[in-house]
């Protein structure tokens, strides 16, 4: 049995800094990497010397020149461009599902706290703030092309050019505001005055141009094609080099005379310079610089010039800082980030014991002693459920077996092997309830060790057994029966459609242990006045089949959970928080967050634990919203606590 005590985290700045942060919100520093890729990183000139990255985990991290990150994260999607504010403190940030759902977002990381959104209905090609911040200029995928959204409301700035652009991938003002330059992939580069909103200018150059860029004082443009890089001179559209080269990320900035590319060679990366002057000529790249350390499978995916330094991003969430002096050596490069800690996958109460699932083992821990108990190894599995003073063990989104595993002596017994991949499974006394491929509803008996299907059908998004033959399934409207929630008969295979307005329903849950609980969930619907997706927390009675909506925020929140607790209901809509709702007095109370998204909470009489989606969790006195602390897990199975 290992045992280990947590570590308080060293850095005393973290908690003189945190002071100067919203109230509901903090942020960690440490130099913990990305959860994926690194999609964009920034650099303001003249501002704190710091630079921004971004990547698909929706986190936001502010480097310092000390090295360390300041980590929050903003969104539960991936975040593919961010661009800073001249002002220095707010960034604007474009985060997307890749379908439907495109949104900017403006933050102030000052406070940690977002001052608006607005939604696209289009991806967006390219996202820039004007010199002196007056606008935030959005390229979409749309005939209409580029919007100005005004900087300090949100608000769409009307008929600020007096035609549509149509697509363009690239947008810079003049540092006075009164023109800006687009490139179109058509294969023009387009010059408008911003005062009156007519056209300056139109020059073909080349078409479908990627990673396009400005620099030297925006006298010179690059982009790239397949494998070819074109210098362009900026006010004319003319070709002035093509140059041969595999896969570059392209490093330009009007700060710079030259243009910086990196190319990635087998765990290597090289920098290479196009030099150029004002008489229009470009020379033959050159190799400036040469770094080794990349692990395997890793490559350079962006970059950004930072003064005298370049920052660049990986595709496995790490993040380099090197200057691009000219020598002839070859070094070896470490990156600022590391991997620290390990990602807690899903928590559970069992008495007075948390138990805390990682990718390599099942283990208990307190917030009281902070010990590391590993009671098992874990073989691939994602969730637990307590089961009396057990735990059974499966793994979403797979066919991976269903286990018990007995904490006394850490055997485990296979109790079901699902015939589809399991999406949802709840325990219900001596029953589980599992959805599988969103399509069959299956009932498991622990003590007769059989499997039943209750109801198939599709769109299936959760379910409850309400009684022994009571089983009320949640799921998307579009399917038939159009509501999104009905009730099934289990013992006649009666279905009854029940009147709940939705799009789609899930994250059901009611008290199995009371008689006559009201059943309480999240739904999606179209709002008949504002036309717009509104999430809501509701509550449906069997006994008079009416529903009433407890809480409800304008925007559409398809992970939101719910979880009763003691006549009190926790969820987290609106992503970033975890609040209560009581049940009696209605009194709705919002919980302090963590540098992290809540995704999960679960409580004994004493202490809350809050999931996060990174893996760390935070520790909470049910009845105050302050955090008590926020604990990560080492890569060496320790806690640090911030």
């Amino acid at each position: 049995m290992q045992k280990n005590r947590f570590k308080k985290f060293a850095f005393l700045a973290f908690s003189v800094f945190s002071f100067h942060f919203s109230l509901y919100a903090q942020s960690h520093i440490s130099t913990q990497s990305h959860s994926g890729t690194v999609t964009n990183v920034a650099y303001l000139e003249g501002a704190d010397n710091s630079v921004f990255s971004a990547g698909n985990d929706g986190f936001l991290i502010k480097w310092t020149e000390d090295g360390m990150g300041e980590h929050y994260q903003i969104s539960d999607l991936p975040i593919k461009m961010i661009a800073r504010s001249p002002n220095g403190n707010e960034i604007a940030v474009y985060e997307t599902d890749g379908a439907s759902l495109n949104r900017v977002s403006v933050w102030n990381w000052k406070t940690l706290t977002r001052r608006f959104a607005f939604r696209f209905t289009d991806s967006l090609t390219s996202l820039a703030y004007s010199a002196k911040g007056t606008y935030i200029i959005c390229g979409t995928a749309s005939v209409s092309g580029a919007f100005f959204l005004n900087a300090q409301t949100g608000s769409i700035v009307r008929n600020k050019l007096k035609e549509n652009t149509g697509v363009v991938n690239f947008i810079q003002t003049s540092d006075s505001e009164n023109s800006v330059i687009m490139y179109s992939p058509k294969g023009t580069l387009l010059y408008y005055n911003l005062k009156s909103g007519e056209q300056k200018a139109k020059f073909s150059t080349e078409y479908d141009l990627n990673q396009f860029c400005l620099f030297n004082n925006r006298v010179f443009a690059a982009g790239t094609r397949g494998n070819n890089l074109y210098v362009i001179q900026a006010v004319t559209g003319n070709t002035l080099g093509t140059f041969t080269v595999n896969k570059p990320v392209l490093i330009g900035s009007n700060k710079s005379a030259d243009l910086y590319y990196i190319v990635n060679e087998n765990r290597q990366f090289k920098v290479y310079r196009v030099a150029n002057d004002r008489n229009k000529a470009v020379s033959q790249p050159e190799v400036m610089r040469t770094f080794s350390g990349l692990k395997t499978g890793e490559q350079i995916v962006c970059a950004t010039l930072a003064g005298e330094e370049i920052y660049a991003g990986t595709n496995l969430g790490n993040l380099y800082q090197f200057d691009y002096a000219q020598a002839e050596r070859v070094d070896v490069q470490q990156s600022l980030t590391d991997k620290m800690y390990d990602k807690i996958y899903d928590v559970a109460a069992v008495g007075e014991d948390f138990y805390f699932l990682t990718p390599n083992s099942v283990f208990k821990s307190s917030y009281d002693n902070g010990v590391v108990d590993k009671k098992a190894s874990n073989s691939g599995y994602t969730n637990l459920i307590p089961y009396g003073e057990n735990i059974i063990l499966w793994s979403k989104d797979s066919k991976k077996a269903v286990v018990l595993l007995e904490l006394t002596n850490g055997r485990m017994t296979q109790l079901f092997a699902p015939d589809g991949t399991v999406q949802v499974l709840k325990l219900y006394g001596d029953k589980l309830i599992d959805i599988e491929g969103n399509s069959s509803v299956n009932m498991f008996d622990i003590p007769a060790a059989k499997k039943t299907q209750l109801y198939q059908g599709t769109s299936i998004q959760d379910a409850i057994l309400y009684t022994e033959n009571d089983l009320y399934v949640a799921k998307s409207s579009g399917s038939s029966p159009n509501v999104p929630l009905i009730y099934v008969n289990v013992k006649t295979q009666e279905t009854v459609p029940l009147s709940l307005k939705g799009n789609v329903a899930y994250s059901l849950t009611y008290d199995y242990a009371k008689t006559n609980s009201e059943i309480y969930g999240i739904t999606i619907y179209t709002d008949a006045t504002s036309k717009k997706l509104t999430t809501s927390v509701f509550a449906y009675k069997p006994q008079t089949k009416t529903s009433r909506n407890l809480l409800s925020i304008v925007d559409e929140d398809s992970e939101a959970f719910t979880a009763l607790s003691n006549n009190i209901l926790y969820t987290n809509i609106g992503k970033t928080q975890v609040r209560s709702y009581n049940i009696s007095t209605h009194r709705d109370f919002l919980y302090r967050r963590s540098a992290s998204m809540p995704i999960k909470t679960v409580k004994n009489q004493t202490r809350m634990v809050v999931l996060n989606r990174d893996g760390s969790i935070s520790w909470y006195n049910p009845t105050l919203n302050t955090v008590l602390a926020d604990w990560y897990l080492t890569t060496d199975g320790n806690w640090f606590e911030f």
